[in-house]
């Protein structure tokens, strides 16, 4: 039993390190600046539900899928990179219609699977730490342990963004948009980073 509580640790704690909740505010409430606050709580619902699905998924069957379709981490985090950046210029640079429309702009486009649940919280690095953990689970004990601590770092990642719309109100709205242009700058970096691992595995000469 100690075997499996150090390993559930272990997972939870890499998880919920990777997710990050804090890091997806930004996103959160640009995307959903105007949005009711019941829909706004079921898109952080279902962006955490969609999150833990996704992990769920790469962590039964990600091996598999990744060589069926001949799909490595670092295209995940190429592609992750790209959406990523687009996000994060639109958050530093909103149009006019992004300045007005906020969440309705994205309304019939399912924001709580894409950007939110992907990439900004299941993203390539959690994918890829849920298949390396899956592949360290020795026993159906270990599994379970490693299903409660996805199910515990998106419950956290729901409460966070959750209650996102308080920090609306406890620190006014000016902060809130100079927060989001400093967490679109920041999103922009990442998108980078993410692009630069993947391009670095992909093609070594740029080592």
């Amino acid at each position: 039993m100690e075997v499996e509580s150090t390993f559930f640790i272990t997972a939870f704690i890499s998880i919920i390190a990777i997710i990050n909740p804090l890091s997806t505010i930004g996103l959160f409430l640009s995307l959903t600046r105007n949005a009711h606050p019941v829909e706004r709580n079921k898109i952080a619902f279902m962006s955490s539900l969609a999150a833990f699905l996704v992990l769920v998924f790469f962590a039964l069957t990600g091996y598999l899928v990744f060589q069926i379709y001949s799909i490595t981490i670092e295209a995940f985090r190429i592609a992750g990179g790209a959406i990523l950046l687009i996000i994060g210029m639109r958050m530093t640079f909103p149009g006019k219609d992004s300045a007005h429309g906020g969440a309705s702009e994205y309304a019939g486009k399912h924001i709580y699977i894409v950007p939110l649940a992907i990439p900004m919280t299941s993203g390539p690095g959690a994918i890829s730490t849920a298949v390396v953990l899956a592949s360290q689970a020795s026993s159906a004990l270990h599994e379970v342990a490693l299903f409660i601590a996805f199910f515990l770092a998106c419950a956290i990642n729901y409460i966070v963004l959750r209650f996102s719309s308080a920090i609306y109100k406890k620190i006014g709205p000016d902060a809130v948009e100079a927060m989001i242009k400093i967490m679109g700058l920041l999103v922009c970096a990442v998108a980078v980073q993410f692009m630069i691992n993947g391009l670095k595995v992909a093609f070594p000469i740029l080592g």
